[in-house]
């Protein structure tokens, strides 16, 4: 047995307890309370029969045997999924566009459900308060407020940190909803009868219409699953797993349990809004939970502005999103980063959605729409990765997706009751957030498109420069590129010389890409490919934690090039271009999307700060673009 490599394990698993878990571990603070309401109060058995079998056959069976197999480089979450049928053809032909426009959408459903959780589970915190004192109920909107701005202002440390001080934490809360749950199970040993899913079946079944507002109540105690994939690139399948099989599951079970034994029990406990902290009884048992239940929903809102943060970044890596600026956190698993621009907005949408509707049983309306259609657009996209990716026979695609939406599909189609009492909220975020994306990968697609025309090869180029087609300066030009497409930078290099009629006597692509083997090199590694006519193109790796220093990397390349490359610091000029968007009277977009899109193209991230670039050494290109 390898010890340290186990003793790594349990920690990852334990800093997964602290960003992963949080929001599907304090569901029970409101989810069996309003399932057992929705149900008229009847058999809590029964409803705790249908949030376990939910719990099994959503977390258990859908994301940890099939789902949470498929990653991109470590990654999870519909943009991973979406990664990895990109290098397939499946997306091509108006079946793929649709395709491609139903994975933004569902990936922009768990923007809309990032807002809600962290509101909902604080304020439920807070709430508990009024079971030991009504008068303390005026300061619950104050403290909630006062708790997400501390929450949202601490992300800049990194989830890695934030893990390392919350996964003690929740690891004591879900030993106290063990310990809560099964000193109720002891005494009323009958409540093990929700195993059998015959008892929730039948509750469904003989309550007609009020059964959609039954499940859709008993979504809320699944409604971090879709969480639980897109922060997989943080601590990695293994450690989610194994925290959710030895701690999360069981102590989530016994909970749920001795709540409904609670309910046999006292029956009048039934019309208690916040049951579950009838669980521990007064005399400094009660206080002590309230604040741990407090801490645990700070945490718990960590899990999905973790996983929106992995979302955006997946979304800017696909050209969906302008590139704002990223900022790895741990130089040991690179899917764990911080976008401030993302942070503040999300915040700020938090507290108005915490002013609007100011108690946990409001939002509770406006919650689950989002990410039940999330999740059944994962399931989409996993079926046809699993056909497209894996190379399976067709019928099994087909077979899993009969068998996923049959499990999400009821969820989501309960939870649309909810639209007209404040579901329509994070619908329309997600709308919002769906139009942003589109708009900006179809702009990027028309500007990519005006630039290619016309391109040439490397090999082509190379050819006219040295057969003296160009005029040349006695120069060295560096053209910059951030991904690693050298045509662009082709595109740039002919737009120079169709302005000025002259080029550089050097002339070098540079194309950079961060590196995994050295998360703090500012160069890694270097490849060089010569050309005819002084064409270089070079392609250099730095740490994925730094920016890259341009200036060093130009001076390794003319070092690697044992002088057939000269780059004197006096005489090079580092090349980057700018796009500025009109609109033109044959539009190729929407009039809104161009506006949008020319909004964002003026405000996207330049990136030219932190290169290391002598500012009398730097030359911005400007491109104006009509659409």
């Amino acid at each position: 047995m390898n010890s340290p490599t186990s003793l790594r394990k349990a920690g990852m698993a334990l800093l997964a307890l602290g960003i992963v878990f949080g929001d599907i571990g304090t569901s029970p603070l409101y989810a069996f309370g309003t399932a057992l309401g929705a149900s008229g109060g009847g058999d809590a058995i029964a409803v705790a029969s249908l949030i376990l079998w939910t719990l099994f056959l959503v977390v258990m069976v859908k994301y940890g045997l099939l789902v949470m197999r498929a990653s991109y480089e470590g990654e999870g979450g519909i943009f991973a999924l979406m990664a990895l049928l990109r290098e397939t053809d499946v997306f091509s032909g108006r079946r793929g566009k649709w395709l491609a426009g139903l994975l933004v959408f569902g990936a922009a459903l768990l923007f809309g459900d990032g807002v809600i959780t962290p509101v909902i589970s604080v304020l439920s915190a807070v709430e508990g308060a009024g079971t030991i004192n009504p008068d303390l109920e005026k300061y619950e909107v104050p403290v909630a407020a006062g708790i997400l701005a501390v929450l949202f202002l601490s992300q800049r440390f990194g989830t890695g940190r934030l893990g390392f001080l919350f996964g003690p934490v929740m690891l004591v809360w879900f030993l106290s909803l063990a310990v809560l749950g099964g000193l109720q199970v002891w005494a009323v040993p009958e409540v093990l009868g929700a195993f059998n899913p015959v008892r929730g079946f039948s509750l469904l079944f003989h309550d007609g219409w009020v059964a959609a507002a039954i499940v859709g109540a008993v979504v809320l105690a699944v409604t971090g699953a879709e969480a639980l994939y897109a922060d997989m690139g943080h601590f990695g399948r293994p450690a989610i797993l194994g925290a959710w099989r030895f701690i999360v599951f069981p102590s989530l079970m016994l909970n749920y349990l001795g709540q409904a034994a609670l309910v046999v029990q006292s029956p009048a406990a039934a019309e208690n809004p916040n049951l579950f902290f009838l669980l521990a009884p007064l005399g400094g048992w009660r206080e002590a939970l309230v604040v741990l239940a407090t801490v645990a929903t700070v945490i718990a809102s960590q899990a999905l502005i973790s996983g929106v943060f992995s979302l955006t970044g997946q979304a800017i890596d696909l050209g969906y999103f302008p590139r704002f600026f990223v900022k790895h956190t741990s130089p040991h698993t690179r899917g764990q980063i911080y976008i401030p621009l993302v942070n503040y907005c999300l915040g700020a949408v938090c507290l108005l959605l915490l002013l609007g509707f100011r108690s946990s049983e409001s939002l509770a309306n406006a919650y689950g729409v989002a990410v039940t259609g999330a999740m059944a657009v994962t399931s989409v996209a996993f079926c046809v990765y699993v056909v497209a990716v894996a190379r399976k026979p067709a019928w099994v695609g087909w077979l899993l997706l009969v068998g996923l939406l049959a499990i999400d599909l009821p969820l989501f189609l309960s939870c649309m009751s909810k639209v007209l009492c404040g579901g329509m909220v994070p619908l329309l975020l997600a709308c919002g957030v769906a139009a942003v994306m589109l708009t900006w990968k179809r702009g990027r697609t028309l500007v990519h498109k005006t630039m290619s025309y016309g391109a040439v090869s490397p090999e082509e180029l190379g050819e006219r420069l040295e057969n003296g087609e160009y005029n040349r300066s006695n120069c060295t030009q560096v053209f910059i590129v951030r991904k690693l497409r050298p045509e662009s930078a082709i595109a740039n290099i002919l737009e120079q010389y169709r302005r000025v009629q002259i080029v550089g006597e050097q002339l070098v692509i540079l194309l950079l890409d961060p590196g995994w083997r050295n998360p703090f090199s500012k160069v890694e590694e270097i490849r060089i490919q010569p050309y005819q006519g002084n064409l270089w193109i070079v392609t250099a790796n730095h740490g994925f934690m730094v920016e890259p220093d341009v200036p060093e990397i130009v001076r390794q390349v003319e070092v690697q090039s044992a002088g057939a490359l000269w780059c004197p610091p006096e005489n090079t000029f580092y090349i980057v271009w700018h796009e500025l968007v009109l609109s033109g009277k044959e539009r190729l977009m929407p009039r809104w999307q161009c506006r949008l899109y020319a909004f964002l193209s003026r405000n996207v991230l330049p990136g030219l700060d932190y290169l290391g670039i002598p500012p009398e050494r730097l030359v911005i290109l400007n491109w104006m673009f009509r659409i």
